[in-house]
């Protein structure tokens, strides 16, 4: 949890200490430059389970206030809760039957491209937005034990734990998926900050995966 807290608290003090510094500097300037686009990376988190998550961004604007992006993202964990405590669970039941300690973990690692566009609100260097996109996700779950390795099979077929879809696939599985978005922009000079929320849904999987995502970005602007 502490690192959790750290990735989003450190980049978020340190764009408020870079606005407020030099934001009357550049003003002026800005007010009369308009922007063409953007690339940026970010971090941040997925709200539940807790989790890091990264990603590159570029942005290209329409117009001055419809811009289209596209998105790389990676997820490091992406496995719901009630599965992993079904493992820890499982763990528990086969240390009690073989006397032996069992260390179950599972971890479902995800990357997605997806592309949409943005709504911007308001003018000037501060601006908010609301916006959403499509693209893919592809998904690769692992369940390991301690002494043993890796044990993603044997847990499925074997005991019935987890989805077929992700438990069964031989490497990872590519599925549509959905986002919306809501945040803020923030110009000042050729750097740009970005602090926003995003919701994910994929689909044509065993179960419906849907997540929170908070993240802060700092890029380039042209």
């Amino acid at each position: 949890m502490r690192v959790m807290r750290s990735i989003l608290l450190l980049p978020m003090f340190v764009l408020v200490s870079t606005v407020t510094a030099s934001a009357q500097a550049t003003q002026a300037r800005d007010q009369g430059q308009e922007q063409r686009g953007y690339v940026s990376g970010s971090g941040g988190a997925i709200v539940s389970p807790a989790a890091p998550a990264f990603a590159v961004e570029y942005g290209d604007n329409i117009n001055r206030n419809v811009l289209a992006y596209v998105t790389l993202s990676y997820f490091e964990n992406l496995m719901k809760q009630p599965l992993r405590d079904d493992l820890a669970t499982l763990g528990s039941n086969l240390a009690t039957l073989t006397g032996d300690a069992w260390a179950l973990s599972g971890r479902d690692r995800g990357v997605a491209l997806i592309a949409g566009g943005k709504y911007l609100l308001g003018s000037g260097n501060v601006r908010p937005y609301v916006g959403g996109g499509a693209g893919i996700i592809s998904l690769r779950r692992t369940v390991t034990e301690a002494r043993l390795g890796d044990v993603r099979d044997a847990i499925f077929n074997d005991f019935a734990v987890g989805e077929a879809d992700l438990s069964l696939a031989v490497a990872s599985l590519t599925q549509p998926i959905v986002e919306a978005a809501i945040g803020v922009g923030i110009a000042n000079g050729n750097a740009y900050f970005d602090i926003g929320y995003r919701y994910r849904r994929a689909f044509r999987l065993f179960s419906s995966l849907n997540f929170s995502q908070i993240g802060v970005g700092v890029g380039y602007r042209f």
